[in-house]
């Protein structure tokens, strides 16, 4: 969203971004779109980028060669992308940016964008990740380093504390060298969640959704429910759960935070951030009854409080004036 808000001034200081055609965006709305889509299909065809980003940035910079280009896309991460790009770094300066979320948030957020839309309850979800150690951030990473070798690598932590400025947008303009007040950058979250009982019931009614990507009913529910249901009010995962999840990603969470991290207590950081936190109450041990009734007591005062709303506006609407004459 902050390369969107600041498209224009981003090219007025040379910066460029990739369209969902992994074109250079010419205008705002070439940003409409992702590009994880084109990307997923290079990936199926076993295609090779290099040459289609090489043009698409050599044209870019006939002018001025002191240009920086972005491709921004979260599947980038996953293991096999890397191999789209193999002699990119032959060719120009390239840096691969990862920014990492602890386990322990990556997963029930995960279950939120996508499990649920299949009906899987979070606790077998949390099992699949840990069966198939998803998600395999080293993984991803060392394939990019194998890949593209001259590349540099960051590895950011989506840990406010760890982020300058508290948060990625902030973080990802001054890594770039970019000075963040010279840009317009909004604190407010673009990806709110709902309350966990509406979650529950979602995860019920997985015929609502056309596919694990589609977003069509939750964005609805999201404009029609009121702020304070907009977002996960208690913790998702149990004891159990958090204690499974460290377990399995320990050796890796040590590994990536003695590697990249700049934290000069490594051992706080993780304690703090990658071990279990103790809750009076969370999802996980909530009853189906409890998350289905409380579900139901929201959506009555969202359609209550919409109905107070709409008798106000047309308790205060002016009567419309007649511009004909009397006979």
């Amino acid at each position: 969203m902050a390369l969107f808000q600041n498209f224009r001034k981003l090219q007025k200081h040379n910066v460029f971004v990739f369209d969902k055609d992994l074109r250079i965006a010419r205008t705002p709305a070439d940003l409409v779109g992702t590009s994880i889509w084109s990307l997923e299909r290079a990936k199926k065809k076993a295609e090779n980028l290099t040459q289609k980003l090489s043009d698409e940035i050599a044209a870019a910079s006939r002018r001025n060669a002191d240009r920086v280009v972005i491709l921004s896309a979260e599947n980038l991460a996953n293991p096999g992308m890397a191999g789209l790009f193999t002699e990119l770094h032959s060719q120009f300066e390239v840096w691969v940016i990862f920014y990492v979320r602890p386990q322990l948030q990556w997963i029930p957020s995960a279950w939120k964008q996508w499990g649920l839309k299949t009906g899987v309850p979070l606790s077998d979800f949390v099992s699949q990740c840990i069966d198939a150690h998803r998600p395999a951030f080293r993984l991803g990473i060392e394939s990019w380093k194998d890949a593209l070798p001259a590349a540099k690598l960051h590895v950011r932590f989506l840990i406010p504390e760890m982020q300058t400025g508290g948060d990625p947008a902030h973080d990802f303009f001054d890594l770039l060298g970019l000075s963040p007040e010279k840009y317009d950058i909004e604190n407010e979250v673009r990806n709110p969640s709902l309350d966990v009982s509406v979650l529950h019931v979602l995860s019920k009614n997985p015929h609502l959704f056309s596919d694990v990507h589609d977003n069509t009913f939750t964005l609805a529910l999201t404009r029609a429910l009121s702020k304070k249901f907009r977002s996960t009010n208690v913790q998702m995962l149990s004891a159990e759960q958090q204690a499974r999840i460290e377990e399995c990603f320990r050796a890796e969470n040590l590994w990536l935070l003695k590697t990249f991290s700049e934290a000069l207590d490594v051992d706080r950081i993780y304690r703090t951030y990658f071990t279990p936190r103790k809750a009076e109450a969370t999802y996980s041990n909530m009853s189906d009854i409890d998350l289905i009734y409380r579900c139901l007591g929201i959506v009555l005062e969202s359609i209550a409080f919409r109905g107070s709303e709409a008798d106000a506006d047309h308790s205060t609407a002016r009567p419309s004036v007649s511009g004909g004459k009397e006979g």
